[in-house]
């Protein structure tokens, strides 16, 4: 699983809302680790809306939205 400290710097410079490729472009030129760029490329084709949300797809429920 993926953890904020270990996604905050392979998202440097992005901006939300992204979509997968995008945040995946990103998270290679920040030269992410491969195992990390994997399991992001691995989260649904679909928009995110902020770092949070894409934590929470990632597997990450404290990151999660209760509402």
């Amino acid at each position: 699983m993926v953890d904020m400290s270990t996604l905050d710097p392979c998202l440097e410079g992005i901006s939300f809302p992204a979509d997968v490729h995008t945040i995946v472009e990103c998270a290679e030129g920040n030269l992410c680790p491969r195992e990390v760029i994997s399991e992001v490329a691995q989260v649904s084709d679909r928009t995110f809306s902020s770092k949070d949300e894409l934590l929470c797809s990632l597997g990450n429920p404290e990151y999660c939205s209760t509402s």
